[in-house]
């Protein structure tokens, strides 16, 4: 029989959350809410519509259920509906942050923006823009609980950028805004300038500090936006995410530190997926990407949760859908063979999927959250390509897709030589018209 004093101490441990990394709670992650706070329609809103106030309550309650006490809570990025006017930006940004930070009163958050969270339009925001300034003052008892990033308001009202301290042995996260790297970014609301290299350097500059294991946190993922490529140019143009030139860089500060940056979160396609950075380096970085609350895009709106281990590596991540009016378990990514989410276990999972139709199936489901499937038989290939390719000629090269890139010198030329034919054969069949009346 146990001493009582030991019996105690576990009693103890038990309720405080355990010693270790296992018996902690889960950490959330969330993305891509979109919220229409202005929708008074009383159910949540479904397929090809933003997150109303009826369907982020109810993902609010499904997250307490599934997840009652989370020690994180990671947003992602586009917090505003698409089309929001600039007049209700701030509110609506404040108001999902006393939402959530209701819900979750304990829970230190990290916050990115994307690229619909502005005052000044779509990929529009400006560094110093007052929008910064009032989402950090809002965002600011979330993301610095206890002091854990003490220099929020200042730098992420800046460009929204900043670090803090998570729980764990020396974890850090670095967040970073990447909406300045898309080649769609045009300051709306005052001057870019340098922003673009100020926050590259940024990015560099805090993981060299860090003393410990990092994750990277932004919106917008590096690579081919699959998507695009396969179900709007059907394959006729590799459609990027961002600006070639900064992707490579961005790739780059990413991979600098082997061992180092343990984990890259992004999100902006609205699907549970994954990429692998430096796919054939020594220490390959695993990139997660985080499903949407938002079923604009025909998905069924999700969330994750996720176990941290003390070095900040994650495990048995589990995704929850909403489907059928009712909120489900769709599984996790053991489904795919996958119990920590490390470069290794991405690329064994990658060879899987290569051969077997089970596991593209398992993983196309977990894509869309069990919604409208958009991965089949037939286009698989290209979804599984953009794990690993992020530039346009080895995504040509693995997928077969695509002749050019949109942004590319070659994809422009291309372009305009289309449309010069296009405007030249509508010249001439209006030639044509006029001679006819002009005979008849």
């Amino acid at each position: 029989m146990r001493p009582p004093a030991v019996l105690l101490a576990l009693v103890l441990a038990v309720f405080a959350g355990g010693t270790g990394p296992a018996a902690a709670a889960p950490w959330l992650f969330v993305s891509d809410i979109h919220l229409k706070a202005a929708s008074k329609r009383p159910t949540p809103s479904g397929a090809g519509h933003d997150t109303n106030a009826a369907l982020f309550a109810s993902a609010i309650r499904a997250m307490q259920r599934a997840d009652p006490h989370p020690p994180v809570v990671v947003v992602t990025g586009d917090l505003l509906a698409h089309g929001i006017a600039p007049q209700a930006a701030t509110a609506t940004a404040v108001r999902v942050a006393r939402q959530l930070g209701a819900a979750f009163p304990q829970a230190q958050f990290v916050l990115a923006l994307g690229n619909n969270d502005s005052a000044c339009g779509d990929y529009a925001l400006a560094p110093g823009a007052r929008f910064l300034r009032d989402v950090a003052t809002a965002w600011a008892p979330l993301v610095n609980r206890g002091g854990a990033a003490p220099d929020f308001a200042r730098t992420f009202a800046r460009d929204g950028f900043y670090t803090a301290r998570l729980p764990g042995t020396g974890l850090r996260a670095v967040v970073i805004d990447d909406v300045y790297w898309s080649p769609r970014y045009r300051a709306g609301c005052g001057a870019a300038g340098d922003v673009a290299d100020v926050e590259m350097n940024e990015l560099a500059s805090a993981v060299r500090r860090a003393p410990g294991p990092v994750w990277v946190l932004f919106h917008i993922p590096p690579g081919v936006d699959a998507f695009s490529t396969v179900q709007v140019s059907k394959g006729l143009a590799i459609v990027p995410f961002l600006a070639p030139a900064l992707r490579d860089r961005m790739l780059a500060a990413l991979a600098s530190a082997p061992g180092k940056i343990v984990l890259a979160v992004g999100a902006h396609t609205h699907r549970f997926a994954y990429r692998i950075v430096d796919a054939a380096g020594a220490r390959p970085v695993p990139l997660l990407l985080v499903p949407a609350i938002s079923p604009v895009y025909g998905n069924a709106p999700s969330f994750l949760t996720a176990n941290v281990d003390a070095g900040g590596t994650l495990r048995d991540v589990e995704e929850y859908s909403y489907r059928a009016g009712s909120w489900h378990d769709t599984g996790g990514l053991r489904e795919l063979g996958i119990s920590a989410f490390t470069g290794p276990e991405l690329l064994a999972a990658q060879v899987r999927l290569a051969h077997d139709p089970q596991a593209r199936a398992a993983f196309a489901r977990l894509y869309g959250g069990g919604g409208r499937p958009e991965i089949d038989a037939n286009n698989w290939r290209a979804y599984w390509c953009a794990a690993t390719a992020f530039a346009t000629a080895p995504y040509r090269a693995c997928s077969g897709a695509g002749g050019i890139s949109l942004i590319t010198g070659r994809g422009v030329a291309v372009l305009a030589a289309a449309f010069a034919v296009a405007a030249g054969i509508a010249a001439l069949a209006v030639w044509l018209l006029r001679r006819r009346v002009r005979r008849a």
